[in-house]
């Protein structure tokens, strides 16, 4: 069985937020319409009772409004794009736990330590990770140690982490930080890049 990626998590809990997130931006868009008749209907209506100078005029400010509408209901849709993104990475971090049960955890934590052992290319390096995840990431330290020929030491002190390690040069000259929540951190920008891809298919 292939290890479990946080990209698999990931992609049932974009699912399950872009049904709340669509209907969040049509009301964005419901809104901003409304404002632009609104804006248009009171215009109409005084420049019906204006001079041509006035009419020009009235038309000007019906662009700036139309303008100003257009600005907000961008500034809006970007912030419930980053709402989206924050809800997402929250989600995938709440359904950790639960996926440590499974025997798919223990692959993942080997991937996550193997991935940064090889970034931060030492052959010697100590490495952090939760109380709850130490037992563990010993058991693949010594695996991982003899198979790469890298000299492993894990810390006495334990990170607050939902899950993953921390990779340091034994010198402390480099860390390499593939903690869950680090490597969400790192998956933002791909993850709005999903989520505004589906919106514009959908």
């Amino acid at each position: 069985m292939p290890p479990m990626k946080l990209e698999d998590v990931l992609k049932s809990v974009v699912e399950d937020a872009l049904v709340e997130f669509r209907a969040k931006i049509r009301e964005i868009e419901e809104e901003g319409l409304r404002r632009l008749r609104e804006g248009a209907d009171e215009l109409g209506r005084q420049a019906a009772a204006a001079s041509q100078a006035i009419q020009r005029e009235s038309t000007a400010l019906r662009m700036r409004l139309v303008s100003q509408a257009m600005l907000e209901a961008r500034r809006e849709y970007l912030e419930s794009v980053e709402k989206c993104v924050d809800t997402i990475i929250k989600e995938a971090l709440d359904r950790i736990p639960s996926l440590k049960k499974s025997g798919e955890y223990r692959q993942a934590l080997s991937a996550l330590l193997r991935e940064a052992l090889e970034v931060v290319g030492s052959d010697e390096v100590v490495v952090e990770c939760s109380r709850e995840d130490q037992r563990q990431v010993r058991e693949l330290a010594g695996e991982l140690g003899k198979e790469l020929g890298v000299k492993i030491r894990l810390s006495e002190n334990s990170l607050d982490s939902v899950g993953g390690v921390r990779v340091i040069r034994s010198d402390g000259s480099m860390i390499y930080d593939n903690t869950v929540e680090a490597r969400l951190e790192r998956m933002r920008e791909e993850i709005r890049r999903e989520i505004i891809k589906r919106l514009l298919a959908s």
